[in-house]
């Protein structure tokens, strides 16, 4: 019952941040995603969609950074959340997902990694965790800052036979 009642304040925060800016919410919707480890909110706002998400997705972050906040600060714990408006996210997700799926194709049968270009932190967390079950593949995070980028290469394994 407990995270019921948090998804169903995180709804009700989104909802008043969200109309606290002039916007009119047409549906909103919370759940745990348990593959992916988050609570994901989705936002419809009709035309004002695009308002929501902002230049690159600038609006959207600052958004789920003060519902982050809100919550987490009446929750008296963090909470960890992931605010999509009109599928923006997704259809990032679905894109870059299918490019790491043939990636990790490729890593297997070269041997060779690779490298995608610096990307979004909740972008490389979720290929992280959606990738984390593929055989014989790992990833890494390399870079700092806004350089920061994933790599796909073949798993390291420890060779028990070696002796020092």
């Amino acid at each position: 019952m407990e995270q019921q009642e948090t998804l169903s304040k995180i709804e009700k925060v989104t909802k008043g941040v969200i109309e606290a800016l002039g916007v009119t919410v047409n549906q909103i919707g919370c759940e745990w995603e348990d593959q992916q480890e988050r609570i994901y909110i989705k936002v419809e706002a009709g035309e004002d969609n695009g308002f929501l998400i902002g230049k690159d997705g600038r609006m959207l972050e600052a958004l789920k950074e003060i519902i982050e906040s809100a919550v987490s600060r009446s929750e008296n714990r963090t909470i960890n959340m992931y605010l999509d408006v009109g599928d923006y996210w997704k259809k990032i997700e679905t894109k870059t997902l299918e490019q790491a799926k043939q990636a990790c194709d490729d890593v297997r049968q070269s041997g060779r990694p690779y490298r995608f270009e610096p990307m979004h932190t909740l972008l490389r967390r979720f290929l992280h965790k959606a990738l984390r079950f593929e055989e014989g593949i790992e990833t890494v995070s390399e870079g700092e800052g806004l350089w920061r980028r994933m790599t796909i290469r073949t798993k390291r394994t420890v060779n028990s036979n070696f002796r020092a």
